[in-house]
Parts: structure tokens; sequence; C-alpha cells
């Protein structure tokens, strides 16, 4: 009998793959250079490969996502695997070839190419292969992605048109693309016999109509999938709109679009309010004809192992529905929305108020209070940038342990390249998320700490006054093993550092109205030499005997970060110690439960960041439409060497 085990979590700076020493001439032919190192993938041989080589796969050969190290290592996956999937015709993708630079030291021919798969199913596919010379000049591949595009009859994941008179059909395409593809979308119903009422089938049920959920049921039309989100809020979008008045993203615009076209105008915000995110999502339902269910809220599911099917049963709009389903996909955020909040003792004690930001909508009841926020990420500082705006009397934040901080303009620097309106965001989801973890880990370390270096004034501001920065931390560290935890700073830091500085200044030139003195009056303050041991009549004590005043305190310390305790309660016990859990890395680089099998038939995670939600619903849809058409994808598993 073969006992489950979960995939264990590894910390993700063990993580193996370098980056390639080498320093490429710009007279370099590199279109010559990388259309005959692509060639070579049609017969592939270890002699081929950089000492220092990595192949990540995208579902192409492996079924799944894998990312592994080494020519040996790689070699033996890739002859093992091309015997049974026949890769063929790998062709270089003109103009596409480049010289990539990050420093004098780090250098390579970069590619894309295109490629099929001869067995069954037949699939295109697509890649990105990274070249650089040994010690004698010979070009070696270093770097090699390989991803399915599209399954041969499924239609295209990346093309949907939107649903207008007369217009069913999707991708774009003949509708005899997809056999019965405008039925394949309806529901069918299931007859029990003694029964009256029938319950409702889809292919798949999606539960949570969030921005990655969305994904996931366009895809799935797509590719004609019948689908249905489910969603416990009244309208599409509620997730943004019923948050706090003031939440935005923190990341760029043109970086959070939708999957088939853009949602977004330039004329909205480079930092979507979560106002314009809810209605950029009904308009993306709308627009394409998302089947949702709203204030539904789904109680169970169980499955029926005789006849592969689950049984969701949720409350809608009062009354206990059951719909039946053969792929349950989970978009509950990471952890389902669980909130994480410290005990300290003696809150019966404490006569003010005490909620965590999940509750947290508004400071403008609390003018004249005295406000403290436990946290010091994206959440806390919206937080306290909104008491101050509230003229709150004194505006304090507990820091617990060291933060990074990543000022916007150095985020925008990374992301505008890549995402703008001249490029399409499904080829820039491509460069930026099929490439390893550990790949891009590494070149984020040089790029970040050059733009830190250049704007070293704002982070002494911030270490003067009080604040504990990590400045040259590990951006992905903070991502993918502590479920955030770090700062994008739109506006708030200055409030922190140079509130004083500012202070003088309006008072200097009061007759400047753009200089408001009661704006800065209070700035933002910090307490971070100590920590929290409980709660006082008035506020909070701490480890080094100090108090601290509060009328309100907002924990801004983040959710329950794996989505299996959230699963679990859908699923039960029993199916849900089978399941893996959710974030953090494996040996190779790969996230844990993200858009693969986790352990139970047809059950999926998805979520993660924007770029992945929107990027990884693809590969998700066709694992789904494979299964159901009786072609289920087989991971991979074996490792060589």
């Amino acid at each position: 009998m073969t006992i489950f085990k979960r995939t264990p979590a590894v910390p993700i700076q063990k993580l193996p793959g370098t980056l390639p020493c080498a320093d490429i001439n710009d007279d370099v032919d590199h279109a010559v250079v990388a259309d005959s190192t692509i060639k070579s993938l049609n017969s592939l041989r270890a002699s081929h490969l950089a000492d220092e080589s990595i192949w990540r796969d995208l579902y192409t050969l492996t079924g799944t996502l894998r990312t592994m190290y080494g020519p040996e290592t790689i070699v033996g996956a890739w002859t093992e695997l091309s015997d049974h999937h026949r890769p063929r015709n790998f062709t270089l993708v003109q103009g596409s070839s480049r010289i990539a630079r990050y420093g004098p030291a780090v250098s390579w021919i970069q590619a894309m190419f295109s490629f099929e798969i001869g067995g069954r199913p037949q699939s295109l596919c697509s890649g990105i292969i990274g070249i650089v010379p040994d010690l004698d000049g010979n070009w070696k591949t270093w770097l090699l992605c390989t991803i399915l595009e599209q399954i041969d009859g499924f239609g295209d994941p990346d093309v949907l048109e939107p649903c207008t008179a007369g217009s069913m059909f999707a991708n774009g395409l003949n509708k005899d693309s997809i056999p019965n593809y405008a039925a394949s979308l309806e529901p069918r119903m299931i007859d029990h016999g003694e029964k009256q009422n029938k319950d409702p089938y889809f292919d798949c049920v999606v539960i949570g109509a969030g921005m990655a959920g969305l994904c996931v049921a366009g895809r799935l039309k797509a590719l004609g999938v019948s689908c249905t989100t489910i969603d416990r809020n009244d309208h599409v979008g509620d997730n943004w709109a019923l948050r706090y008045a003031s939440v935005k993203l923190h990341t760029t615009r043109d970086s959070a679009e939708m999957p088939f076209a853009r949602i977004w105008s330039q004329e909205d915000p480079y930092y979507l309010p979560g106002s314009v995110l809810a209605k950029g999502y009904r308009r993306f339902a709308e627009k394409y004809g998302i089947e949702t269910w709203t204030s539904t809220n789904v109680e169970t599911a169980s499955w029926n192992e005789a006849e592969r099917t689950w049984t969701v049963k949720a409350c809608r709009a009062g009354k206990v529905v059951e719909i039946r389903t053969r792929h349950l996909v989970l978009a509950l955020g990471g952890g389902g929305q669980i909130p994480k909040v410290p005990h300290y003792p003696d809150q019966e004690l404490y006569r003010g108020t005490v909620l965590h930001s999940k509750d947290y909508t508004t400071s403008a009841h609390w003018a004249g209070k005295h406000g403290v926020i436990v946290g010091t990420a994206n959440t806390a500082h919206d937080v306290a940038e909104d008491m101050l705006g509230a003229s709150l009397s004194s505006v304090t934040m507990v820091q617990r342990g060291r933060t990074l901080v990543v000022p916007a303009t150095i985020l925008a620097h990374i992301q505008d390249p890549l995402y703008n309106t001249h490029i399409p965001t499904e080829h820039a989801d491509r460069l930026s998320e099929s490439v390893p973890m550990s790949v891009m880990r590494q070149l984020s370390f040089g790029l970040l700490r050059s733009l830190v270096d250049a704007e070293a004034e704002k982070f002494d501001a911030l270490e003067r006054a009080g604040f504990k920065l990590d400045r040259y931390g590990d951006i992905y560290h903070c991502l993918y093993e502590r479920f955030g935890s770090h700062y994008i700073d739109i506006g708030a830091s200055e409030k922190i550092g140079n509130g004083q500085t500012n202070l003088i200044a309006a008072l200097l030139a009061p007759e400047e109205p753009e200089l408001n003195i009661g704006s800065w009056i209070l700035q933002i303050k910090m307490k971070s030499d100590a920590y929290p041991t409980h709660y006082t009549a008035t506020g909070l004590a701490f480890s080094d005997g100090s108090t601290l005043d509060a009328d309100v305190i907002v924990f801004c310390t983040g959710f329950e970060g794996n989505m299996r305790t959230a699963a679990t309660q859908i699923v039960g016990e029993e199916i849900g110690d089978k399941l893996e859990d959710w974030w953090q890395v494996d040996t190779e680089g790969e996230l844990r439960g993200a858009w693969k099998p986790i352990g139970h038939p047809g059950i999926w995670y998805t979520g993660g960041t924007i770029g992945q939600a929107r990027y990884y619903s693809r590969f998700l849809a066709m694992q789904i439409k494979a299964d159901l058409e009786g072609l289920a994808m087989v991971p991979y598993t074996t490792t060589h060497g």
C-alpha cells in the first residue's frame, strides 16, 4: 500500500543553479548561434549542455511543472520522455535572439523557439533558450524552458471572443474547431429518479470568483469546458470592493491585466484602487460571459469514487443546492482568507478596539484617537496612511522584525519594460513566468541592489526614524516563504522617514498652499525596539517594560498561508489529509501544490501573484480539458542522476 507523503518545503536559498559567468562580445552573430543550438534539440546530448545547465518544463514532456539541473539529469529525462512524446521541428523564432546582459560578468544569448509534440496527443509548444560559451569557445545550452501552447483539437487557451449577439464561439476560429463547442458549455442535469429536482452538472466548478478564479473559468470556456464559478459575495469583484476603502495594488497597472484582451485603460490609475479592480473584474465576467453563481456559500464537497465526480453542496440565496462536477478548482486566496492574529494575554482588560485588517474598512470614525498598527507590510502601511489622513492623534506602527521595502520606482523599473501597451501580456508572461525560480531570484539580487543603492537616502531616512530595514533582502523569500511580509512603497515610507523634514518645510513656507502643515504634524511613528507582550487597559505593553496607548489596534498580520487549511474545511478531513500543501518551493524550485495534481483526483489549487494566476491558469485549463477528453496528463516523477 502506497502511503501518501506531502512534498516537503525546501529553503529557497538552497535551490541549485547559478548564473553564467560570461562576457559575450556585441559583434557575435547571436541569431546564427541560436539557430544552430536550437536545431541540436532534435537530438539532445550531454555534450550540448553547459555544466550548470537548467531545464524547466511547463507540461510539454513531463506533463507537469519540473525543473532539472545538470547535463546528466536533463539528458536522462529528455531521452526517456522523447521516446514517448516525440518532440520535433525545433525552430528559431525569427527576430527573437539577443544578447542578454546583467552586469559586466553575466551574459548569454537568449532566443525563443517553437516545436511540436508528435506523440499522442499532438501539441504545439514554444521555448526559451539561453546559450553560453564554454572555456574553449564552444556554444552550450545553459538555460532551456519548454512551454505547452496548445493541444491539437482543444482550441487556444489564450483566445476567447467576447460574448456578442451572434457570436457564441471561442478562439476566433470556426466553431467546428472544437466539436460541439456551444453545447459543451451548457450545464447538464443529473436525474436522480425519485428526486423531483435534478442536480446541475458542470465539467468544472471553480470556488472563488476573484481574479484567479475568473482566469481559470475564462480559459476553460476558451477550450469548450462547461464551468461555473461560485462566490459567497453578492457581486463579482466584491473581494476588492468590500475591503478597506483605500486598498490598491502595489504593482503596476499593465502587469495586472486579465487574459485575452486588456481590461484596464490608460486612464485608470497606475496603481489600481480596489474599486477600479472590482469594476474591471465584473467587466471581464460580463464581456466573456463567465458563468457565475454569486451569493453562494460552499458548505461541503464530497467525492464519489464510482462515478469519479464531486457533489458540491452550497447555500444559494438561502436555498441549499447541489452541483455535480468532475473537477473542483479552489481559488480561495492563500489560506482562504483565514486571518492570522497573534495572541497576547490580558486582552479582556483592554478597553479599546481590536480588529484584524480583514475587518478594517476606514479610519474616518477614529479622528482624534490613538491608533496602533501591528505589522509593517503592504496593508499595514495602507492602514497607517488612512489613520494619518483621518486626523488621529497619533499613528504608530509596531514592527516585530526587519522588513524589506521596495520603492515603487524600483518595481516600475523592472515591470514597465516588459508589461506595457506595446508588448502583448501573454508574451510578457512567457518571458517572466517561465524561467526557473532559482535563475530569476539570482538575477533579482544584483538588479535590486544597484537600484537600492541609487536611492540610498530613502532608506537612510527610514532607519533614522526607527524603521528596521532588510535593505538588501530577498524578495523571493518574502513572496514564497513568508507569504508577503514586505512593503512595495507607493508613498507611506516618506511619511515615516521624512515627516519632520516636511513639517519644517511647511512651517518655513506657510504661504505655500501645497505644504499643508496639518498633514505633516502627525507623522507615522515607529515602535521597533521591543516586542508586544500583553495588553493593558489602555493599549499594549512591550518586552522592554514600555507601554503604548491605543484607542484602536489593527492587526495587519496576514492570513493563513496554506490553502489546504481552507480546502479541508470544504472536502473534509479524510480527503484533506491526502492533499498537498499550498505554497513554498520543492527541491527543484517549483511551488508546491500549484496548478498541478495535489494528491486526489479532480481537485486543484490556483492563486499566487497576479501574473502567476493569469499565466498558469492556461495550463490548469489544458490539464482539465485533457482529462475530460480521456487524455489525462501523467506527471513525470523520475529524477535521473
